[in-house]
This record gives structure tokens, sequence and C-alpha cells, in this order.
């Protein structure tokens, strides 16, 4: 535990410097702050940041990682209620779009960002953020197998690079018209969905 900090203390501070991570990601990504103005927003001296993470790049996986426990939430429970597997599995992509573009942080992502993020990380953090990565996308894909929405064959390997798939593509459309954005995420959903579903993405 860091000196001089509680175990609540240290909690509150977390989500601040959580949050300012974030804020800085909305306004302009990883140059948007420095180790000083993080430690500011989170009320405490700029050598305590230290206390907590050993670089800023540390702190920003860390506030991306619980960006995507959220998105993940969302987008494995989107498949609840009535419908065909491919109808229930559209509602999920379309549900992990409708999340890229509202959350200010994920708008202002790039894959720029990410390799910053992978050559100022050591390969050991790396590793843990993909093993982190894989479990979680084994355990969405272990519920949909259970509620038999997908494909026999379909892989865990398929469901995440499928998830990978809208990020990519919500990454790309920040300069296009909303009108053109609209309709690549509906067929990128529907795509994503009939292909992952079982029934042959029949309706």
């Amino acid at each position: 535990m860091p000196a001089g900090f509680s175990e609540r203390e240290r909690d509150t501070i977390r989500k601040r410097l959580r949050a300012a991570a974030l804020d800085a990601l909305a306004r302009g990504g990883l140059t948007a702050a420095s180790v000083e103005s993080l430690a500011r927003a989170a009320d405490i001296a700029k050598g305590s940041f230290y206390a907590f993470y050993p670089t800023k790049e540390h702190l920003f996986l860390e506030a991306l990682e619980s960006i995507e426990d959220r998105y993940r939430g969302r987008f494995a429970g989107a498949v609840a209620g009535p419908g065909s597997p491919a109808e229930r599995l559209e509602r999920a992509f379309t549900e992990a779009f409708e999340m890229a573009s509202s959350e200010p942080a994920l708008r202002r992502m790039d894959m720029r960002t990410v390799e910053r993020l992978a050559r100022a990380l050591p390969p050991e953090r790396i590793r843990e953020h993909e093993a982190r990565d894989a479990r979680a996308v084994a355990r969405i894909a272990e519920e949909w197998r259970r509620e038999g929405l997908l494909a026999e064959g379909v892989r865990d390997a398929e469901v995440g690079a499928a998830g990978y798939a809208v990020f990519l593509v919500a990454a790309g459309l920040g300069e296009f018209p909303e009108e053109v954005g609209g309709a690549v995420r509906s067929v990128t959903a529907r795509g994503l969905a009939r292909a992952l579903a079982a029934g042959g993405g029949a309706a």
C-alpha cells in the first residue's frame, strides 16, 4: 500500500487518477496530460503519483481497461430478449458501436494511441492485458454458446476479432458525415452477427 494512505484513500485516489486519465484521452490523447496534471486532478502531490503507478502509461492502460469492462458488460448483455441468433448478435454489435461513439475517451482512441501504449509499457504488462482480454472474450463466447447463438465451430478468437473490428471501424469513422457513419455501423453490425450466428445468420 502507498505510504501515508489508507486503503480507502488509495481506492479513492485511484478512481480520481483513472477519471483524470480518461478525461485526458477525451481531450487529446496521451499527450494531453502530464504526470503533474494527473496528480493535481487527483489532489495528490506529483511524487505521490509514483506510489500508485510507475508511469502515466500504466495509468492510461488501467483506465482503458475499466472502460473495456463496461463495454464488454453491455456487449454481452445486449443479446438478452427475443429474436433469432443473428438478430440478437446484431443487437450486441450495435450496442458496441453505440458505446464506442458515446464514450468520449473511446472516440479519441486510434491505432497511434494503441501503438504508443504498447511501446511505452513493459512486455509483461502487455501480456497481462492480452491475457485479461482473452479471458473476458472466452467468458462471453461460452455464454453465447450456452444460449445457442454461435454457429458450430466459431472459436473464441473469432468472437474477439469481431469485437476488435468494431473498434477499428468506429475509430475510422470520425471524419465521415453521420449518415455515412450510421450506415457503415449498421452494415458492419449486421455482417458480423451473420458471420457468427447459428443457423447460417438467418433472421
